[in-house]
C-alpha cells in the first residue's frame, strides 16, 4: 500500500500487531520542487515500512534551517495541538518525565530494525523526535516546553550553533550486544518560531552511530540527562531539575531530517531511502511463545496464532511485545498456500476419479453394443 506522497504530503494510520502507527512524509520546508517526488510504503503482511526519495531544484521556506523535511512516522501518542492519538499499550502517552524515569513505565526499551541508503555527501540523522509540555496534550502548547531528539544514525555528527561539549555515555543495545555509546548533547534554550519557543536537546552518537542494525534504547538515561543539563545550561529558562522532570512527554516520532541549502540554491539533488522492519515498545526480559493455534474457515485462509504463554528471556535480546493480554498475531501466507494447494490437490484427485468413472462406463456401453451386434 502507498502510502503517501510529498512534499508535503496527507497522513495516514496504520495497525499492526496491535499497535498503531501514522505514517507522514513530513517535508516541512519545501515551498516547490522541481522535479522528483517521495514515496513512503507500508506492507500491511509484513509491517515493514519503506521510504525513497529523489528530489532536485527545490525552494524552501526557512532557507537558513536547511533541513527540508522528517519523513516517517508517529510511534504513540499526540501531537501538542494535534487531533490524531497514535495508541500503544506498552507506553499509554502522555506520561511526566518522573514517571517514565521512576514510575511504572521506566523499564521500557524502544526497538528499531532497519537499513539505510545515503550518499557519502547526503546531511542528514535517523532519529527519535520527542515533544515535551507543561501541561499534557492535546490541549498543551509547545511554547516552554522542550524537545528531545535521539539520533542513532548521523552524516553530521557535530552542528555547532548548539553544541555543549558535554559528552556521555549510555548504554545501548546493537544487534544483542550492550554498548557504551558516546553522545554529544546539544542544547539551543530558545528553539522555535514567531513568539513561540522550547528548549531543544539531541543526543548525537559521537562515531556517527549505525546505519544497519538491530537497535534498542532505553528512554530513562537520556530523560536523566536531561533533567540534569536543562538547569545547568538555561538557568534562565529551567531553575530546577524537578521543573524538568514535570514535564509531560506527549507524543514519540521517527524519522530522517535530510537536505541541504546548497542543493536548494543550486541544480543539485537530495536522495535517501530506508527500510523499518520493526519498531516496538517491549518490556525488556518479557517473551511470548505460542501456546495454541487455531485456523479460520475462511476463503482466504488466513491463520492466526493467540499467545497465552509468559517465558523469560535476557534483557540483551529483547523481542517484540504488543500488549500482555489477549495477544493476536498474524502469521505467514505459507500456511494459506499449503491449505489452497491441498484443496487444489483434492479437486484434482476428485476430477481424475470422475474421469476414470466415466471411461469405465463408455468401456461398458461399447462392450454392450458389440456384444449385441455379434448376436445379430
Amino acid at each position: 500500500m502507498i502510502v503517501t506522497y510529498g512534499p508535503p504530503g496527507p497522513w495516514t494510520i496504520v495497525e499492526y500487531n496491535g499497535a498503531e502507527y501514522l505514517l507522514q512524509i513530513n517535508m516541512w520546508n519545501l515551498a516547490s520542487v522541481g522535479y522528483g517526488n517521495e514515496t513512503l510504503t507500508f506492507n500491511n503482511a509484513t509491517g515493514e515500512i519503506c521510504f525513497s526519495a529523489y528530489i532536485s531544484n527545490v525552494t524552501l521556506i526557512s532557507p537558513s534551517g536547511g533541513v527540508w523535511g522528517y519523513p516517517g512516522l508517529y510511534l504513540v501518542g499526540i501531537f501538542p495541538g494535534g487531533q490524531v492519538n497514535v495508541r500503544n499499550p506498552m507506553l499509554p502517552l502522555p506520561l511526566t518525565v518522573s514517571d517514565l524515569v521512576n514510575g511504572t513505565y521506566s523499564n521500557r526499551l524502544l526497538v528499531l530494525n532497519y537499513t539505510m541508503w545515503v550518499p557519502d555527501d547526503e546531511p542528514m540523522d535517523w532519529s527519535y523526535d520527542i515533544w515535551l509540555t507543561t501541561t499534557p496534550a492535546p490541549s498543551a502548547s509547545l511554547n516552554h516546553g522542550a524537545e528531545l531528539m535521539i539520533w542513532l544514525y548521523t552524516t553530521t555528527p557535530v552542528f555547532p550553533w548548539a553544541d555543549t561539549e558535554i559528552k556521555v555515555n549510555v548504554p545501548i543495545i546493537v544487534n544483542g550486544t550492550m554498548v557504551n555509546e558516546t553522545f554529544d548533547i546539544h542544547v539551543d534554550c530558545y528553539h522555535g518560531y514567531d513568539n513561540t519557543y522550547w528548549t531543544y536537546i539531541a543526543f548525537v552518537p559521537l562515531n556517527g552511530g549505525f546505519s544497519n542494525a538491530l537497535v534498542s534504547i532505553s528512554l530513562k538515561p537520556f530523560l536523566q540527562y536531561m533533567v540534569n543539563v536543562f538547569p545547568r545550561v538555561c538557568p534562565s529558562l529551567w531553575n530546577s531539575p524537578n521543573q524538568v522532570a514535570g514535564l509531560y512527554m506527549d507524543t514519540i516520532t521517527l524519522g530522517s531530517e535530510f537536505g541541504s541549502t546548497q542543493w536548494a540554491t543550486e541544480p543539485g539533488w537530495g536522495a535517501i531511502a530506508w527500510k523499518l522492519y520493526e519498531a516496538s515498545v517491549v518490556v525488556p526480559g518479557v517473551a511470548y511463545t505460542t501456546s495454541t493455534v487455531t485456523v479460520t474457515a475462511t476463503a482466504t485462509m488466513v491463520k492466526y496464532t493467540t499467545i497465552t504463554e509468559l517465558t523469560t528471556v535476557t534483557e540483551t535480546s529483547p523481542v517484540t511485545v504488543t500488549t500482555t493480554t489477549s495477544l493476536v498475531r498474524y502469521v505467514t501466507s505459507t500456511v494459506a498456500t499449503t491449505v489452497l494447494s491441498t484443496v487444489t490437490l483434492t479437486k484434482s484427485v476428485v476430477s481424475t476419479t470422475v474421469m476414470a468413472i466415466i471411461a469405465v462406463i463408455v468401456i461398458v456401453i461399447v462392450a454392450a453394443v458389440l456384444v449385441a451386434l455379434r448376436r445379430r
